[in-house]
């Protein structure tokens, strides 16, 4: 075996050496050797059964198992690497057998080293014996990072011609582009906040208005000016359109010669929406109606819109209902009657108007000679506005309707408002009192005014507090008018007694058309003097008698008249009790004759499937009756008894020439 001598170390008599063999193997081997001259040699075997440990070869895959011959030559050091402890355990934990064996090969001198040289020579072993000590490091490649690359796209924005609202400058002209630069001037003073950009950039590319708007809500209002340029008549109700909304679209309002009628109601517009509108339609000549219920313009908005108004000459119909509008409102406006002579139509329902508005309102009607509907409902008049009303009424001429429904006038307020009614000169026609808290101690007067008028044809006394002696003074003027067409009495209290008296009267009247009897508790009896009433004298064609208690008893009655009648078209029986028997009794007349009745009303009435069942052979037995109408809503009929009706609707259809009975469960 070849061997070859490696940098030896002698340490305290044992010879510490590294020696490689032919395979290439590293190997390190400890021997006890005996104190010797320099130039006498000992070879060291190692015994063909002693390995080394594992973790000393495991990286050494072509270990021999031949006997390695390492040379090992002693020198006294000065430096000791290791302790005599651990020079005593080195071999034993090697497993190594220490075997001395004279060389016979020639000694060969080894050349003496200085003190320097051995120092240098010692440090180098010690060195080579740590990196076989120690375990193996791996060192870990580093992963090169990816260097990030950013694309930057450059777009190129030619220059486009100016445009106003989208539209080339030459088109649209300078006196617009005056008229939008004066709205977005007044609507950014009075509202603090900025127009929408596309309303503002009159020298942009028209496209700015995107970025303050959502960009769907933005073609909804372009869609929506189209509309407005090109039809007579558009309905923008719950747009959700917003001051900002608004200011935008108003555009096409100005020079606009084709739109005659805008609805703009319910659609949060303030104050600031209704400013910006005003000054587009300073220049539109053409609009009739318009339409703001709904909205919050204030009094601010009130303001501005009687300022505007003053001026205009083709607006004819304004509704401002439900506004917000107070007294202060209501003084702008009463100020703008006094001098408008185009408008003929206000609506101010359900605002905040207090007595100081109304009497403003009044004193105007009274010098207005155009204005000829006046609507009021739902504000705060009280008994001094009626007053104020009441005093007016005798001086204007011009009113044809007149409404004041919910303004808690009482009987003081209708006693003066019937005098003023009665001093009218022009011909009244409508009138609503409703929800007034009127009673039956000032029916007299009310009675008085009904019995000499001439020109009304409607009378609205629902829920107030008449009763039966108030039934009574109307029925006594009724026995003299012969005009009214429409009288509705409704949640009044009026009972039997009251009921018997009013059907009396119609005996004599042949001009009362519809009759509103619902929530007043007539009963069975009040129902049986109102069937007398319609056999052969009335000339009423639509009654209402819903939840008037006059149960199967009442109904029994009223169905024998339907054999009789040839006027009425119209029954409202809903929420009366009559249940199965008393829709036996109408289906009893329905299938025999019926000339008149297109519609019937049974809801909220307890009918269950056997009830429905005599309906569908009613309509099947008389499929030429008048009847295209029957409602049955929140009763007990199942799905059979719906089917029975279907069919028998389908077989009317079919026998009669494609005649249709809506249904309705």
């Amino acid at each position: 075996m070849r061997s070859v001598a490696l940098k030896p170390m002698i340490v305290d008599g044992q010879v510490l050496a590294i020696g490689r063999s032919a395979c290439g193997t590293r190997q390190m081997m400890v021997r006890e050797a005996r104190h010797i001259s320099r130039k006498s040699r000992t070879t060291c075997a190692l015994s063909s059964s002693t390995r080394l440990p594992a973790s000393w070869t495991r990286n050494h895959k072509s270990c021999t198992r031949r006997d390695s011959n390492i040379t090992f030559a002693k020198k006294k050091t000065t430096k000791q690497a290791v302790t005599s402890s651990e020079e005593e355990a080195l071999p034993k934990a090697l497993g190594l057998e220490i075997v001395a064996e004279e060389s016979s090969e020639t000694p060969v001198d080894a050349p003496e080293r200085g003190a320097e040289e051995d120092s240098v020579l010692q440090t180098v072993v010690q060195e080579e014996v740590q990196q076989v000590l120690s375990p193996p490091v791996v060192q870990k490649k580093k992963k090169k990072k990816k260097k990030l690359v950013t694309t930057v796209e450059t777009k190129v924005v030619r220059p486009q011609p100016p445009t106003v609202f989208g539209y080339p400058l030459e088109t649209v002209g300078v006196a617009a582009v005056a008229l939008a630069a004066v709205a977005y001037a007044i609507y950014k003073s009075s509202s603090g906040k900025n127009m929408p950009k596309s309303m503002g950039g009159m020298g942009g590319d028209g496209s700015s208005g995107g970025k303050h708007l959502e960009r769907d809500f933005a073609k909804r209002l372009n869609d929506f000016m189209q509309m407005l340029r090109f039809n007579d008549s558009v309905d923008l109700q719950g747009a959700n359109l917003g001051n900002e909304g608004l200011a935008y679209i108003s555009e096409a309002l100005a020079f606009n010669d084709t739109l005659k009628s805008v609805d703009f109601g319910s659609n949060g517009i303030g104050a600031e929406g209704v400013i910006a509108m005003c000054e587009f339609l300073k220049s539109n000549k053409h609009l009739e109606t318009l339409s703001l219920q709904g909205n919050a313009m204030g009094d601010d908005g009130a303001v501005a819109l009687a300022e505007y108004m003053q001026s205009n000459m083709s607006i004819t119909s304004l509704n401002i209902s439900a506004n917000c509008i107070g007294d202060e409102g209501a003084r702008a406006l009463a100020e703008m009657l006094k001098k408008n002579t185009t408008l003929t139509s206000l609506e101010m329902n359900n605002n905040v108007i207090d007595y100081e508005g109304s009497v403003s309102l009044a004193e105007s009607l009274a010098h207005n000679t155009s204005l000829e509907v006046f609507s009021l409902n739902g504000n705060y008049a009280g008994t001094m506005g009626a007053s104020a009303m009441a005093k007016a009424l005798e001086s204007n001429e011009g009113l044809e309707e007149f409404n004041l429904n919910g303004n808690e006038i009482g009987n003081e307020g209708m006693r003066v408002l019937a005098a003023g009614l009665a001093a009218h000169k022009g011909q009244m026609e409508i009138v609503d009192l409703g929800n007034n808290k009127i009673g039956a101690e000032c029916m007299a007067d009310l009675a008085a005014w009904l019995a000499k008028d001439k020109s009304l044809t409607s009378l609205n006394l629902y829920m107030n507090e008449i009763g039966d002696i108030g039934a009574e003074k109307l029925a006594e003027a009724l026995m003299e008018n012969t005009k009214l067409e429409t009288l509705d009495i409704g949640g009044n209290n009026v009972q039997a007694m009251g009921m018997g008296a009013l059907a009396n009267a119609l005996k004599t009247n042949k001009s009362v058309k519809t009759l509103e009897l619902g929530y007043n508790p007539i009963g069975p009896h009040g129902a049986k003097a109102l069937a007398e009433c319609l056999k052969f004298d009335a000339t009423v064609e639509v009654v209402r008698l819903g939840w008037c208690k006059i149960e199967i008893e009442g109904t029994i009655h009223l169905a024998e008249a339907l054999r009789y009648n040839s006027k009425l078209s119209t029954l409202d029986l809903r929420g009366n009790n009559l249940k199965d028997e008393g829709c036996a009794a109408l289906a009893g007349s329905l299938q025999i004759v019926n000339e008149a009745l297109t519609s019937l009303d049974l809801a909220y009435n307890e009918i269950k499937d056997k009830g429905a069942y005599v309906l569908a052979t009613a309509l099947k037995n008389n499929g030429d009756g008048a009847l295209s109408e029957l409602k049955l809503n929140n009763n007990y009929i199942t799905k059979f008894g719906e089917v029975a009706l279907t069919e028998a609707a389908d077989l009317v259809s079919e026998m009669h020439n494609g005649k249709e009975i809506a249904m309705y469960f």
